[in-house]
């Protein structure tokens, strides 16, 4: 039963779910935790006041601007192999606004102020983004926007957890969480190709989205296949012109060495993490900058079959044909991410604009209750970092990785309803 044109409930419900959740994830814990004596469960409240604030960190920048810095004083050096606090791994196409500002003249200062503003205006872009998911849907259906509708959508992108902390880290996965959410709407008003430069844009600051291309090909979207590839030739001729052939040849050895190069800590939402939590292999409350897991073989091996089975299902599945939906491309994002064997919580910050267009085009009309959809929505957006309390108890401390778990949950339901989609069944949120 569709909502009528004058009637607010969807606007409500979304409103009453947003604020319960983050009550139950931010009020409720601190509440049993004083009742049992077991101290302070933890909170974002440090993460809302850096936001509010336009206050980062240097998780992304300090390594980026370094390299460019290093560059600009050694330009014949290999700037991956260079003495810096951290290693550069993103791509140096990444780094080229960077360097553009450098050459304007811009120092590290103002640098770092332009990028705190941008971060800021990036997270706030998002909820944009989902208003406008939300006017388009809702205008198809003759639903208006209600200020119900709005207060939640920001209040779910203001509040949420993994957006908060990317944000306060001062890590590159705000620009990127926008951009995937752009990437959503782009690809639901039928802008494939738009949509394809957009995939590049994230594929070039974290590798892993390069699977975009690859689920554009196996789907046959050859519009967006083009404009990927195109875009991705112009960033990286772009980035010999500047940097050099050698330099952008030595990514390929960060690759390799990323891949066994990981950390233990409950901030990495994976398998891999999971697994070494569980076995008490490495680090997990504390956090060691630089201190790596110590590699185990069949940890290894089963992140990299877990992966593998990940990405083949959602490119495979349910082996026969798809029609290529934002569904469908939402799932494949999520994979791009939960696959990696470092998927630190606010890599997670693209569910945003995943649960917007699955509310907007299809919870919001259906009949039944999206639970599954709450569900993962309600462990990926919020902290429940009270759920800490468990690392020491090995095994059990898989409760740890809620992110990881209730994103592979997201998974299943995008994938159920990109089939039924293409199926044209009715209530296809589960």
């Amino acid at each position: 039963m569709s909502p009528r044109p004058s009637d607010p409930a969807h606007g409500r419900r979304l409103l009453l779910f947003v604020l319960g959740s983050l009550v139950l994830s931010n009020f409720i814990p601190h509440i049993l935790f004083k009742l049992v004596g077991w101290g302070n469960p933890g909170s974002i409240g440090h993460l809302l006041h850096d936001f509010w604030t336009l206050h980062t960190w240097t998780d992304s920048w300090l390594p980026m601007m370094q390299s460019v810095d290093y560059f600009l004083q050694h330009p014949t050096l290999p700037i991956y192999y260079a003495p810096l606090y951290d290693t550069l791994i993103y791509s140096l196409a990444s780094i080229l606004p960077l360097w553009a500002l450098k050459k304007l003249g811009m120092g590290d200062v103002a640098m770092l102020r332009f990028l705190a503003v941008t971060s800021w205006l990036a997270l706030a872009g998002i909820a944009g983004v989902a208003l406008a998911m939300a006017h388009k849907f809702l205008k198809a259906r003759g639903v208006r926007i209600t200020w119900e509708t709005v207060v939640a959508v920001f209040a779910a992108v203001l509040f949420c957890y993994p957006l908060l902390k990317g944000y306060s880290l001062g890590n590159a996965q705000t620009y990127l969480s926008f951009e995937f959410a752009l990437l959503l709407l782009l690809w639901s008003e039928g802008k494939e190709a738009a949509g394809g430069v957009v995939g590049a844009l994230l594929a070039f600051v974290k590798p892993q989205y390069a699977l975009l291309l690859i689920w554009m090909a196996v789907r046959k979207r050859w519009n967006a296949t083009i404009a990927f590839l195109a875009t991705s030739a112009v960033l990286l001729l772009l980035s010999v012109i500047v940097f050099g052939v050698h330099n952008n040849l030595d990514f390929l050895h960060v690759l390799a060495g990323l891949s066994k190069k990981a950390q233990s800590h409950y901030g990495n939402q994976s398998m891999f993490g999971t697994l070494n939590r569980a076995i008490g292999n490495g680090e997990n409350i504390s956090y060691t900058p630089l201190l790596y897991t110590p590699y185990i073989r069949w940890v290894y091996l089963t992140t990299v079959a877990t992966a593998l089975v990940l990405m083949g299902t959602v490119l495979l599945f349910p082996w026969g044909k798809l029609r290529a939906s934002a569904a469908d491309l939402a799932a494949m994002g999520i994979v791009s991410v939960a696959a990696s064997p470092m998927a630190w919580e606010h890599h997670y910050g693209i569910v945003v604009g995943v649960f917007a267009w699955v509310w907007f085009a299809y919870g919001c009309w259906q009949e039944k209750r999206p639970w599954l959809l709450g569900i993962a929505s309600l462990f990926t957006m919020n902290a429940w970092l009270a759920l800490n309390k468990a690392a020491p108890y090995h095994g059990w401390n898989i409760v740890q990785s809620y992110m990881y778990f209730s994103a592979l949950l997201l998974v299943v339901v995008l994938m159920v309803l990109a089939r039924k989609v293409t199926r044209g069944e009715s209530e296809p949120v589960i």
